[in-house]
């Protein structure tokens, strides 16, 4: 089932760990070095994995090749726990302008999250409105229908719709390169799987191969699961991308 309102989101569920971070004696040009190599823009600064300061690459640009961070760091920087409720801490991100929040137990730094991080929860955020708003529309149809979350082998998959915006699919491309596979909404009856929404993911993940993917499942005798008998739809390799106009 979903999570009732009063259950708030935890840093920890999206903050970064183990954390990449730099000794205030390193130089300027080593942190430049580090951004290249692990194509992050920004890093706290510790003194034995205790938060001292932070630097970001807005501040490497500006410092000379052999200053040190702790010459150009930002010190005392403010900070959170992995407890914290996510919702206040972007509400702070956002308003104090900051893009790199360490995340502390006690003094010790154990994690990070970012501004990336921020959007990423914004958007997961909105795709389980949509999945709620689904569920609620097909549960007031069938008052028996369940919910619940799983993986789903993607070769089993069966849809529920012929064609595939060529757009869409390539958004979908961009997420994937990044890692970024969002759940799909299914409907299980018996040992079949059916699509209800994200037919443009497992397509995707189909034609990458990828084995399983995260999905919401809404069990019940669903009516959707005829419309891939009409469409004489039986697997993800029988839907074709919209004709060029």
């Amino acid at each position: 089932m979903f999570a009732e309102p009063e259950e708030l989101v935890s840093v920890k569920e999206y903050m970064s760990a183990p954390v990449v971070a730099l000794a205030p004696h390193t130089t300027a040009a080593d942190a430049i070095d580090l951004i290249v190599m692990t194509g992050h823009n920004g890093f706290p600064v510790v003194v034995d994995n205790e938060v001292v300061g932070v630097v970001t690459s807005a501040d490497l640009i500006r410092a000379k090749q052999f200053e040190t961070i702790a010459d150009v760091m930002t010190p005392d920087p403010l900070t959170a726990e992995p407890d914290d409720d996510l919702v206040s801490i972007a509400g702070v991100m956002a308003f104090n302008h900051i893009h790199h929040l360490p995340i502390i137990e006690g003094r010790r730094l154990v994690g990070i999250v970012t501004s990336t991080d921020m959007l990423r929860a914004s958007v997961e955020n909105i795709i389980s409105e949509n999945i709620e708003r689904i569920f609620t529309f097909f549960q007031s149809l069938h008052p028996d229908a369940r919910i619940g979350h799983t993986r789903v082998e993607v070769a089993s998959l069966i849809p529920t719709q012929k064609l595939l915006d060529p757009a869409e699919l390539q958004l979908r491309d961009e997420q994937f390169k990044h890692g970024v596979i969002y759940p799909i909404v299914v409907a299980v009856k018996g040992s079949r799987t059916y699509i209800i929404d994200g037919h443009h993911r497992a397509y995707l993940a189909n034609k990458l191969k990828i084995e399983e993917i995260p999905a919401f499942y809404i069990e019940g005798d669903l009516g959707i699961v005829k419309t891939a008998t009409r469409l004489g739809l039986r697997s993800l390799d029988d839907m074709t991308l919209i004709p060029n106009k």
